[in-house]
Order: C-alpha cells, then sequence, then structure tokens
C-alpha cells in the first residue's frame, strides 16, 4: 500500500499582496518624524506593535486608521541591521494598505516632500522579498 501523500501549496504572494510603499529619507527619530506628519498633514500616527521579522530582528511602527485609509510608517533600521536590505538609503518606509494608483502616489510623494522633517520621499517596487516581509504586519 503507497502512502499518502501530502501536497502543500503555497499561495502566490504578488496576488494577495494589494499595498503600496513609499521610502522616506529623515534625519529625525521615529516619534518626531510621525508627530510632524500628524501636526502637517492632519493625521494620527500612534506608536503600533513593532514589525518582527522571521530572524528576530524589530522594527518600530506607528499606525494612522480612519475610514478611509490605513498606513504604517515603520522604521527600516534597527540595532541589528535593516528590513529592506536594498534600500539602506532610506530610513523609513510608510505601507499603505492598499494599492494606489500613479496619481495618487504622486500627489503621496509631494505632500511627504513638504513635510519640514523628510529629506526625501520616493517610490519603492516591490519584490517578492518585500512582499513577504511587510505582508506579515497589517494594521
Amino acid at each position: 500500500m503507497a502512502a499518502k501523500r501530502n501536497i502543500v501549496k503555497f499561495k502566490d504572494i504578488s496576488a494577495s499582496a494589494a499595498f503600496t510603499i513609499i521610502g522616506i529619507s529623515s534625519h529625525e527619530n521615529d516619534y518626531r518624524l510621525s508627530w510632524c506628519i500628524n501636526d502637517e498633514l492632519g493625521f494620527a500616527f500612534a506608536k503600533s506593535e513593532n514589525l518582527e521579522t522571521a530572524d528576530g530582528k524589530e522594527f518600530t511602527c506607528f499606525v494612522h486608521t480612519d475610514e478611509y485609509i490605513k498606513m504604517t510608517i515603520i522604521s527600516n533600521r534597527c540595532d541589528d541591521g535593516f528590513l529592506l536590505e536594498k534600500h539602506k538609503n532610506l530610513d523609513f518606509i510608510l505601507k499603505f494598505e492598499n494599492e494606489l494608483n500613479e496619481t495618487e502616489i504622486a500627489e503621496w510623494l509631494k505632500k511627504l516632500k513638504a513635510v519640514t522633517l523628510v529629506s526625501a520621499a520616493f517610490t519603492i517596487p516591490l519584490d517578492r522579498n518585500m512582499q513577504q516581509k511587510l505582508s506579515s504586519y497589517e494594521v
């Protein structure tokens, strides 16, 4: 009698990862940047649970949720390294819990670049590794 085989299928991350990220450079601490964005753009980012990666690294997070949008500011740096190794030049990731179109992204970039403590803001194309790391943290 042949042994029964269990087949495990991994779901396609690209189909389930419906979010957008924008990279932010700032020389300020996470709480000061969050406060400044709240003050200048009228949001209510508040400290949330840290994002913990599979290898035990922890990255601070600040979350804003209202009836229209869910966003998370995630630090790209911790004492043990970077969340997105390919993007060591960015300090923070702004994760939108939905996909934005090109016009919406351009509007957000314009808003973020106008914030006093933001040195630069730019789009980051998602690759499979980023999707896996950032999909684990939901607002």
